[in-house]
């Protein structure tokens, strides 16, 4: 499979993939475990295109299979309660510089949906938290509490909305999380894309071409995470 079939929808299931979608959604909503479906034979060439099953493009095809009864003997004339497993799924941060400069030992508070979370980023300035797999937006506000910056860090987000690093929009999406992308753009701002990749490449020391080659795709999924 080419660069250029990465870019665009792929996949032969019922399930059209929308924006905010990933497997982990996708299960919430059809009762699977989110690697029975990613794993599931008729998706294979989709698990091909997109590596990462909480990365898909808007107009993939998912194949949705069937599901398992299951059954359990116990006594009658009892109440029992049984828990779903295996639902929430791992969001991870880290708050640094442009320059990848940490923030470690930094209070945040992260909103996801309904819920609220709190604790300290780590000594990289790492941050992990397991949510509801059904979220899709919600803020993080972090208090830097260093010199030559704004007291406070707040960022709008959008879970699950993040597009494949083979498509342009995908490109565009990391490079506007890690700073590299500011200002008012859109889709159609080709100038201001060549101008960022040209900013992520003097940064990593990468041939400074400003087209997206696989040198960069790997570094910028590398800084990124994901």
């Amino acid at each position: 499979m080419t660069d250029d079939d990465r870019a665009k929808p792929t996949g032969t299931g019922g399930w059209e993939v929308e924006a905010g979608d990933s497997m982990a959604s996708i299960a919430d909503q059809t009762g699977h475990f989110w690697e029975k479906i990613w794993n599931d034979p008729a998706n294979s060439e989709l698990k091909t295109a997109r590596q990462n099953p909480h990365v898909l493009m808007p107009g993939d095809k998912v194949t949705i299979p069937d599901l398992t009864a299951k059954s359990e003997t116990r006594q009658t004339d009892l109440i029992y309660t049984f828990k779903r497993k295996g639902v929430p799924i791992q969001i991870n941060f880290t708050v640094e510089t442009q320059s990848g400069k940490p923030f470690p030992d930094k209070a945040y508070i992260l909103k996801i949906g309904r819920r609220r979370y709190s604790g300290r980023t780590d000594s990289e300035g790492k941050l992990s938290q397991w949510v509801a797999p059904a979220a899709k937006s919600g803020t993080l506000t972090v208090e830097l509490d260093t010199p030559g910056y704004p007291p406070l860090l707040e960022k709008t987000l959008n879970v699950g909305y993040l597009q494949p690093i083979s498509s342009d929009a995908g490109i565009r999406a990391r490079l506007k999380n890690l700073g590299y992308l500011t200002g008012m753009t859109n889709d159609q701002d080709t100038l201001g894309l060549q101008s960022a990749i040209k900013r992520f490449q003097v940064a990593k020391q990468l041939d400074i071409t400003g087209v997206a080659d696989d040198a960069f795709r790997d570094a910028l999924l590398k800084e990124h995470g994901n």
